[in-house]
C-alpha cells in the first residue's frame, strides 16, 4: 500500500477548511513552506509533519493510522481546537484543569 503524505495532509487541511495562510498561523510554520509541500509535493520533515498534525488536532499516530476513523473532527471539536489554541497559556492550563476534572455528568 501506497501512503502519500501530502495527499493526505491536504484532505485533512480541506476537512477542516483551513487556508494554508490559517495553517501556517497555527502552526508557526512559514506559509511558502506550506504552500511548497501543498502546491510542488514536498514531504515536510518529521518536526514540520508534527507542528502540522498538531494544528489539525490529530497526533503523528492518528495520521500514520489506516483507519481515518479516528482521527476525524466534528466542526465543533475543531473549532474548539482552535480557539484552545488562541488562549493564553495559562488560561489553556486553567483549561486543561477543569477538563480533566469533568467527569461526564451534564
Amino acid at each position: 500500500m501506497h501512503f502519500d503524505i501530502v495527499k493526505k495532509l491536504n484532505d485533512m487541511r480541506l476537512e477542516r477548511k483551513l487556508s494554508v495562510y490559517r495553517l501556517a498561523e497555527l502552526t508557526g510554520l512559514n506559509q511558502s513552506t506550506l504552500a511548497n509541500t501543498f502546491s510542488r509535493g514536498l514531504v515536510p520533515s518529521v518536526a514540520n509533519l508534527e507542528s502540522i498534525c498538531s494544528a489539525m488536532g490529530v497526533t503523528m499516530s492518528q495520521f500514520f493510522a489506516e483507519s481515518e476513523r479516528d482521527f476525524k473532527l466534528s466542526d465543533g471539536e475543531i473549532e474548539l481546537i482552535e480557539n484552545y489554541r488562541r488562549m493564553p497559556k495559562d488560561v489553556q492550563k486553567l483549561f486543561k484543569e477543569l477538563a480533566s476534572k469533568y467527569d461526564g455528568i451534564v
